[in-house]
């Protein structure tokens, strides 16, 4: 069976299986550094790739640092801001819907748009609670906001659960402006939708390189 390679960047992201002519190709090219961390399929810990003899020849005196690993060459950088773009989009949804719900607890009707349902449905709640309400509703929308925050900051560092995972939990939430009837909110939805897709096609074709 013909031995394969996985590379670990400095985020802690892996790259591969590849096959040994991939991975002299990206030693060759600089997106793999000698010092970067390998994992070849016969062995159990990591080593350097200076450390494997088949591909010291490739592993160069003066590698092109870089820090993201194989995803930041030159011929990937669109791709890799393609990601970037579309991760951020978390970043957006949890930032407006804490802006929505202290919008919401001042009594003012207007909100942004691009915003979670699931947070409006806490301030509802919250507002009809008389004591204590607006507090436990915070908390629940800090919650919410979090969770948003936490699944831009793995998408951005090209974990493909994330942003699938995000993508599910963000349509479902878009349910709920389909039931009320709010096709402003179903719209941008169905747009911010596409973004976080883009961005996961973006994270797919960046590890599979």
């Amino acid at each position: 069976m013909e031995l394969t390679y996985k590379v670990r960047s400095t985020d802690g992201t892996e790259y591969g299986p590849a096959t040994l002519d991939q991975l002299n190709a990206w030693l060759r090219e600089g997106r793999v550094q000698p010092q970067s961390e390998v994992l070849r399929s016969d062995q159990t810990s990591w080593a350097t790739a200076a450390s494997f003899p088949e591909l010291s020849a490739a592993a160069g005196p003066t590698p092109v640092l870089s820090a993201a690993g194989p995803t930041v060459a030159n011929n990937d950088a669109a791709t890799l801001a393609q990601l970037k773009s579309g991760a951020s989009w978390f970043y957006w949804i949890a930032a407006l819907s804490l802006v929505n719900s202290v919008v919401a607890f001042t009594g003012s009707d207007w909100r942004f748009i691009i915003g979670l349902g699931i947070t409006q449905i806490f301030d509802a709640i919250g507002q009809e609670i008389s004591s204590g309400g607006k507090f436990v509703a915070l908390v629940l929308d800090l919650i919410a906001a979090g969770i948003c925050a936490v699944f831009g900051v793995f998408a951005n560092k090209g974990q493909m659960w994330a942003f699938i995972t995000g993508m599910v939990l963000f349509g479902l939430d878009g349910l709920i402006f389909l039931l009320v009837g709010d096709w402003i909110g179903v719209a941008f939805h169905v747009f911010v939708l596409y973004c976080l897709f883009r961005g996961a096609q973006a994270c797919r074709q960046l590890r599979a390189t």
